[in-house]
């Protein structure tokens, strides 16, 4: 049965977002946590209750969680951040993971749902239809990066949970997540992401992974499916090993990813230029995982294949293109294919600020406007010139809005 709340801590994230809007969509009350001080409207529209500046490595991230929580945490650096700096990548995850389960301790919560990483598996591991199970049946193995380590020390944190205080402990082992949003991180997986924005953009793009390396992918509409199924199974379901389970979508290389992209994008040729973390990890990791488990106790099979993956993901950069193409226009009052401040200043007076007083701006002096307009203008001008492409414009709305800024203005100076 769904729990009567849960909380998630570190919704701000990719995976974060989805779940709680998969879970607000069923109409569970969700909890939002995220170190991020004000989460974004996308989830502060549909979580229950909001928290931010929360930091995983404090007990009192779970001050909102009461005996009937599942608690997902999902707070971790990725693979190749966490090797940039992996002590500070130790202390979010298996310090996070511990002031969690400390927390759930003491407010008498018992289910917490962690999600594992395809980083976790070494050289040793199988190629194909890699399983949660192997990575419980051997601790010892070395995952061969401090990623991997980390993710077994919170495993074995969350075993020790379920002995010692009768906790329900679940994990996922999540393969890379692939999704149609504007932006992404900077792990290994993410080239895929990197691969078809370029070519919907037309752009050049330098492959970081030897370009016949397979790796397991996952979309995240079939990842939201397998999670809830993880989080709902009643424990007498669930048959494998600290009820651990691996995540299968679909795997491919990047050329075969290439070749799919192609049949879009005709001239899309990419150059390979290997980035060393990445590169290895990719040589280390899985070709598949297994879709048995899943299945047989979850009831839990992936459904997007790699054409409609690349379909789904080209179209949504298109159309966030043209929108950005339109709104370039719109601001472009003398037609010339730059923005200078004063288009912006006077965008942003007409569209955005006019007319809200009654809300209790207070933004109507031009010095402030002019502010505003120049901090928009730093923000996109990549070459200094003082100008604004449609290029540029449009890498600014990948993650940003007009309206965000101006309600983040606003707040600042009230």
């Amino acid at each position: 049965m769904p729990a009567s709340q849960t909380l998630i801590v570190g919704a701000g994230g990719a995976v974060g977002k989805r779940l709680t809007a998969a879970l607000a969509a069923r109409g569970s009350r969700v909890i939002a946590a995220d170190r991020m001080p004000q989460l974004p409207d996308s989830i502060t529209s549909i979580a229950s209750v909001c928290v931010g500046g929360v930091d995983v490595r404090d007990q009192e991230a779970l001050e909102h969680a009461d005996a009937d929580t599942t608690v997902w945490n999902l707070a971790a650096p990725l693979s190749v951040e966490t090797a940039l700096d992996p002590a500070v990548a130790e202390a979010v995850t298996m310090g996070g993971m511990s002031k969690v389960l400390t927390a759930m301790r003491e407010v008498g919560a018992r289910r917490i749902c962690f999600t594992d990483s395809i980083g976790s598996f070494g050289a040793e591991a199988p190629r194909s239809g890699a399983t949660a199970r192997w990575l419980t049946e051997n601790p010892t193995q070395d995952p061969g990066s401090d990623y991997g380590r980390q993710k077994r020390g919170c495993r074995e944190l969350m075993a020790e949970f379920a002995s010692a205080a009768g906790g329900d402990p679940r994990f996922a082992v999540l393969p890379g997540v692939l999704h149609s949003e504007a932006i992404w991180g900077n792990g290994t997986t993410e080239y895929a992401l990197d691969a078809l924005l370029a070519a919907s953009k037309g752009e050049q793009y330098e492959c970081p992974v030897e370009p016949d390396v397979t790796l397991p992918m996952i979309f995240v509409d079939d990842l939201m499916r397998g999670l809830l199924a993880l989080q709902d199974a009643e424990e007498s379901a669930l048959h494998e090993p600290e009820n651990g389970y691996a995540m299968p979508g679909l795997s491919f290389s990047a050329e075969e990813l290439f070749e799919e992209i192609r049949r879009h994008v005709p001239d899309f040729v990419p150059t390979t230029k290997l980035d060393d973390n990445m590169a290895k990890f990719a040589r280390l990791w899985p070709d598949t995982l297994s879709t048995t488990e899943p299945l047989r106790d979850l009831g839990y099979a992936p459904q997007v294949a790699v054409p409609k993956m690349v379909e789904t993901c080209l179209e949504a950069h298109a159309y966030r293109k043209m929108r950005a193409e339109a709104f370039f226009r719109a601001i472009d009052a003398d037609r010339n294919g730059l923005l200078d401040k004063t288009e912006i200043s006077h965008f942003m007076v007409t569209h955005l600020i006019k007319g809200r007083e009654e809300r209790g701006w207070l933004i109507q002096r031009e010095d402030l406007v002019e502010e505003m307009a120049s901090k928009v203008i730093t923000e996109m001008d990549l070459n200094g010139d003082s100008l604004v492409s449609s290029e540029e414009l449009f890498e600014w709305c990948r993650r940003n809005t007009f309206n965000g800024l101006v309600e983040q203005f606003v707040q600042e100076r009230a």
